[in-house]
């Protein structure tokens, strides 16, 4: 005899809702990863902190920053060399996995380890991660598991991935500013869970399910002509122009937190609010980014970009000398206010660095005009950022002969010779009206003739009311 009671069986996943439950937990590991390796904030501090260079903190930032750029020129024409695609991943993804375990491994034992050999390890194993991260983001083809036909798929992922980030943030800011974790103990625990996110991003990645045909799938190569086309046109050349300004004024962005310890005394609080707020900043960006350029479009999208990186750097430059005057402590007294003033500049140029992807390659493949040139177009941009990552290095010289302090004075001047080009850029090309002269306007007719039409048209309501 039945009971009358239905049994619930759970249904089994499909292959396509697994592959959209893991590119979700894989974007969001990725930016918990990517929020706490902060080349400008914890990277650069951690290697300033114990006795690194200013020639180390360079080399990090520059391996952190070109890496993606270069791996996105690079990885197509390799890729034409090789027959099976899922061998170039799979080493990928292997020295990306031990790279990250590395970091884990570091950020643990930092306490163990010489802070010579600690630092060199450190830039070693950020430069194998970043470079297998290149190298995977390029080929593989579970990165880009959500097609443009699954838009809600694809929200899912960046509301994750911004969830994720602010919670690294925030993580970030209540460690370092926890009184019963030292440095480097606290920076270490950073680095540990940066890793373990990091690894279990590539896990989420590895076993999401892809079709085989997705594998044979290689980049469109690039030829000389398609560049050489774009280079003979004035306005990709004044863009790149405008493009090396504005990537070059950051030559001073990873040493500014180097000084604002150096002249401020600042705590190591205050450097996990910065990364809070770069994390913040970044993912603010590509919201305001996107919805600013639909309105207002790419070219004002950059010239504010270009406004917001010299602010940015103005504040960062200015607000030590306020706070270490007689005024200041005269005025206030403590310098907390000073240094969250510091802290603020970040935002301003987070905002102005999260504009690349949303606006610089939309900018190059709108001037590009045609299709087939837009390729060319993205390459040039990634050059053009390759060349510009270097600026770390340019800043560590000018540090050496010189002094910080000139570094930064040298990236503001920079920085207002890039929001000047920018007035050479081109905008939105609105279709202009065509005004007809007067001998091929049409005849004017008589107004009488237009009182027969509209007595005309009346005339079956006015049938329909006598009958």
């Amino acid at each position: 005899m039945s009971s009358g009671l239905v049994r619930w069986r759970p249904q089994s996943l499909t292959g396509k809702e697994v592959a959209q439950v893991h590119s979700i937990l894989g974007v969001a590991m990725q930016r918990l990863a990517d929020a706490l390796l902060q080349p400008i904030a914890l990277l650069a501090a951690v290697v300033w902190l114990l006795d690194g260079s200013f020639g180390d903190v360079a080399v990090i930032t520059v391996v952190a920053s070109a890496s993606l750029a270069l791996g996105s020129i690079v990885m197509p024409y390799v890729l034409g060399l090789v027959e099976d695609v899922r061998l170039v991943i799979l080493g990928a993804s292997t020295v990306r996995a031990a790279a990250a375990a590395l970091i884990g491994i570091l950020g643990w034992r930092v306490t163990s380890l010489e802070q010579s050999d600690f630092v060199a390890l450190l830039i070693v194993s950020v430069l194998f991660y970043q470079i297998g991260s290149a190298v995977n983001v390029v080929t593989n083809p579970r990165s880009t598991i959500i097609s443009l036909e699954q838009p809600t798929t694809a929200r899912s992922r960046q509301v994750a991935g911004a969830v994720a980030g602010i919670i690294g943030g925030l993580v970030a800011w209540r460690t370092l500013g926890n009184d019963t974790l030292t440095f480097p103990r606290s920076a270490g625990w950073l680095l540990a869970l940066a890793g373990i996110a990091s690894i279990s991003a590539i896990w989420f990645q590895i076993t999401a399910p892809v079709r085989r045909g997705a594998f044979r799938h290689k980049p469109s190569l690039v030829s000389r002509e398609e560049v050489q086309a774009l280079l003979q046109t004035g306005t990709m050349c004044r863009f790149l122009g405008f493009r090396l300004l504005f990537g070059f004024a950051d030559l001073a962005d990873p040493f500014l937190v180097i000084y604002g310890i150096v002249q401020m005394g600042l705590g190591l609080r205050y450097v996990g609010a910065i990364i809070l707020i770069l994390t913040l900043a970044q993912v603010a960006g590509g919201v305001i980014w996107t919805v600013f350029r639909q309105a207002e479009g790419t070219r004002r999208s950059l010239q504010i970009a270009a406004m917001l990186r010299l602010a940015g750097i103005t504040i960062a430059a200015g607000v030590p000398l306020i706070a270490n005057s007689g005024a200041y402590d005269q005025r206030f007294g403590s310098p907390a206010i000073g240094s969250w003033a510091f802290v603020t500049a970040f935002i301003l140029l987070g905002l102005g660095q999260s504009t690349y992807l949303r606006n610089e390659q939309a900018y190059a493949r709108r001037i590009a005009e045609e299709e087939s040139l837009h390729p060319a177009s993205i390459m040039l941009v990634n050059f053009s950022h390759i060349i510009t990552s270097m600026a770390a290095f340019l800043g560590a010289w000018i540090i050496d002969i010189s002094s910080l302090e000139s570094a930064i004075v040298v990236a503001a001047m920079i920085s207002f010779l890039a929001l000047l080009s920018s007035g050479l850029l081109v905008g939105r090309r609105t279709p202009r009206r065509r005004v007809l002269s007067p001998g091929l306007r049409g005849p004017r007719r008589p107004s009488r003739v237009r009182k027969r039409r509209r007595f005309r048209r009346r005339k079956p309501q006015w049938q329909g009311e006598h009958t």
